[in-house]
């Protein structure tokens, strides 16, 4: 693989890990710009390992970056009591690094188009979400008095 193709598929794994993260460090959640990038360029680059090496070995990989990104992905996950917190960000944490390994084998349209429904899903889904958990804590309440 020419040096050109594989900065350029790496350099798209980045800027779309780094759109991702923007949303994420914007809004102030647990992981942001920096875990991001990392992510996704870390997934980029283990799908480049399968091209540069010429192994043909892609599920093989793919597998290990999931099961890997699974991983570091549940250590943002708490529980306390009966509250847990953290599990979007695992999600999104996961999804960044499929929009990574999209880039990193290539697959340019769909790994952008991933990064921009993952952004636009915590931008949509996350007020939604708190307009929904509001109600519900309101009609609670009035269930108490």
């Amino acid at each position: 693989m020419p040096i050109g193709a594989f900065l350029a598929r790496l350099g798209l794994a980045a800027l779309l890990g780094i759109a991702i993260g923007f949303e994420r460090q914007w809004r102030q959640r647990a992981t942001g710009l920096h875990t991001s990038s990392l992510v996704s360029i870390g997934a980029a680059l283990f799908a480049l390992l399968d091209e540069v090496l010429n192994a043909g070995d892609t599920t093989r990989i793919v597998a290990g970056v999931v099961t890997g990104v699974g991983f570091i992905a549940g250590g943002v996950i708490f529980r306390s009591g009966v509250n847990v917190t953290g599990l979007n960000t695992a999600a999104t944490i996961w999804a960044t690094a499929a929009v990574g390994a999209l880039a990193g084998f290539g697959y340019w349209g769909e790994a952008a188009a991933g990064a921009v429904l993952i952004i636009l899903l915590n931008l949509v889904l996350q007020p939604l979400a708190d307009r929904i958990d509001a109600r519900t804590r309101a009609r609670d309440a009035n269930l108490d008095t």
